[in-house]
């Protein structure tokens, strides 16, 4: 008996995921693991293992909403049967490849919605950076910050304009809408099913 979808997926879009849900967009289940773990991909790794040992109590199809993010996701897919969205991050699961590779080639540094109230931890706490050569590597490598405005939350001004005195680069809003998305989403829940066996919900 097909129980329906569980999303697995990163905290980083959780307002996203829940909004499609909310409206109807999506079905089943959704199940998040903290942002943080991309830190880590070995730690993430071990996460989603154990996510997806639980899952095979139940006869749920699942899909991944994780780009390339750790080492063996591919494997993961392969092994466990699941579903996966065809993006290799999240900025790239909102924009869509062709937006993305145009920031990309125009050194944007893409910044989500979830991950603005976090940039500080991860800048000092996580990578290290002190003010002098976060500003030193972000000019190097980096033209602006881009900050992805899905329009479920506020923009945070104030946090974007203190990253931005920290790393030195302007930034900008990139308006983005749910649709491409949800695409993403909807083919990852047919190939889920195609994989798991079961019928669509």
């Amino acid at each position: 008996m097909n129980n329906g979808t569980v999303w697995l997926s990163c905290g980083v879009v959780r307002a996203e995921l829940e909004a499609l849900h909310r409206q109807g967009l999506i079905r089943g289940r959704l199940h998040f693991l903290d942002s943080m773990l991309h830190m880590d991909p070995p730690r993430l790794e071990t996460a989603l293992t154990a996510a997806l040992e639980q899952r095979l109590q139940t006869p749920a199809c699942l899909v991944l909403v994780y780009g390339d993010c750790c080492s063996r996701m591919l494997d993961l897919v392969t092994s466990y049967r699941v579903g996966r969205i065809d993006a290799i991050n999240c900025a790239q699961l909102l924009l869509g490849r062709d937006r993305y590779r145009h920031l990309m080639r125009e050194g944007a540094f893409l910044v989500l919605p979830e991950w603005a109230d976090r940039w500080e931890r991860i800048m000092q706490d996580e990578l290290g950076l002190t003010h002098p050569i976060a500003q030193d590597l972000m000019r190097e490598h980096r033209s602006s910050l881009v900050y992805l405005d899905t329009g479920l939350v506020p923009v945070p001004h104030r946090q974007m304009t203190d990253f931005s005195a920290y790393s030195g680069l302007p930034w900008r809003i990139e308006t983005v809408t749910l649709d491409t998305m949800l695409q993403l989403l909807l083919t990852a829940e047919a190939d889920a099913h195609l994989r798991a066996g079961t019928d669509r919900p």
